[in-house]
């Protein structure tokens, strides 16, 4: 069957204030047209479908009917490495909840959702050392699962602020997405700490758009839910955070944040990859890491530019210098001769103990511990 024409279309304003149309279809359509957005790159999970289907399944629609009419090859769904595109997804959960009947759809799909159902990130997180540093994965990956959306993270004496963010427009099923993610998050937070989801007082989730109908079927369901907030926002008390999750593992973590790392140095473009060239010129010299200013010499751009495209893409230059001393400071702790206190210097920390509390909030252990743990796994 030839699949049917299928176009999402939007406006959107040019460089020079312009409105251009925008338009997401089949692959088919229009070959010759750029895709700005990547809206026909294959980039998210076909895990996500395959989790669509068993909720579907319960309620009699199948596979077959799901897909009908929508371009994708059904053979994909018995590959676990396999992947859509934003433009597949869309038309998928718009079928979806065409077929379902169902407005609320984004609220159940959230309260199904698995971490496992991530992957590699989904591991990386539920293995993390503390919820904090489950949390800081999240936020660092969560492009590798949702190309549209990317997450900031914020933290004062009180709460976490878990804030997700667009990154490019969504013209359609805007509500779907975003409550799904919001209560995945929540959800995936419960089950990190092996909790009911209405068993961690101080949860809230708040959202941008007004209260929906049909949410007064599932507040006995969800955490304390707010509407017409300024942002879509996960919170958490901050007591949390120095939790360990039920399945904690650093080691294990290690092993899935570097798959996280190489999957997504291979998933940037040219564009997104500004991350991944400021990370590849901050190398640890005899003198300490480059400056700013000196990567974005390098990078043959001002400091300013540097930080705003940096910021475009959920990211800072200081939250990538602190990721390279992380990864340093386990490297020198492991390979090298130096003490505590000379690693610290190394790092660029005038203070010792600035760099321990740093690292016990990285890894959820001192430097001391983690050297002599990894002593000890050696000589046994």
């Amino acid at each position: 069957m030839t699949a049917p024409s299928v176009m999402v279309a939007g406006r959107q304003g040019d460089a020079r204030g312009r409105q251009v149309a925008y338009h997401y279809g089949p692959p088919h359509w229009r070959p010759d047209m750029k895709d700005p957005y990547r809206a026909r790159q294959p980039s998210i999970s076909i895990a996500y479908l395959q989790l669509l289907l068993e909720i579907l399944a319960e309620r009699g629609i199948g596979a077959e009917v799901l897909l009908e009419g929508v371009p994708i090859n059904a053979m994909l769904l018995n590959d676990s490495q396999a992947r859509m595109s934003p433009a597949q997804w869309t038309l998928l959960v718009m079928r979806a909840q065409a077929l379902s009947q169902d407005p609320a759809l984004g609220y159940e799909y959230g309260l199904r959702m698995r971490p496992t159902v991530h992957g590699v990130l989904g591991y990386a997180a539920m293995s993390a050392a503390t919820l904090r540093q489950a949390q800081e994965i999240s936020v660092r990956y969560a492009r590798l699962r949702q190309a549209g959306f990317t997450f900031e993270l914020q933290e004062d004496n009180h709460y976490s602020y878990l804030t997700l963010r667009e990154r490019q427009p969504i013209p359609v099923m805007r509500q779907f997405f975003v409550e799904n993610i919001l209560l995945g998050v929540a959800r995936a937070t419960a089950v990190l700490l092996g909790r009911d989801l209405l068993d961690i007082p101080g949860l809230e989730i708040g959202f941008d758009c007004a209260e929906p109908d049909y949410y007064g079927q599932w507040r006995d369901r969800l955490p304390t839910t707010r509407f017409q907030q300024p942002v879509n926002q996960v919170l958490l008390p901050a007591h949390y955070l120095s939790q360990r999750p039920v399945m904690a593992d650093p080691l294990a973590s290690r092993g899935a944040i570097e798959l996280c790392e190489r999957e997504l140095a291979l998933a940037a473009d040219q564009e997104a990859d500004i991350s991944q060239r400021v990370r590849a010129e901050l190398v640890l010299q005899g003198d300490g890491y480059p400056t700013l200013e000196q990567v974005a010499a390098k990078l043959c751009m001002s400091s300013r530019t540097l930080k705003r495209k940096l910021q475009r893409h959920g990211t800072s230059f200081l939250l990538i210098l602190e990721e390279a001393r992380r990864r340093d400071a386990q490297q020198l702790l492991e390979h090298s001769g130096l003490s505590i206190q000379g690693v610290a210097a190394r790092l660029g920390y005038q203070n010792p103990a600035n760099f321990s509390r740093a690292f016990s909030k990285w890894t959820g252990e001192s430097p001391t511990s983690f050297r002599h743990r990894l002593r000890y796994v050696i000589e046994k």
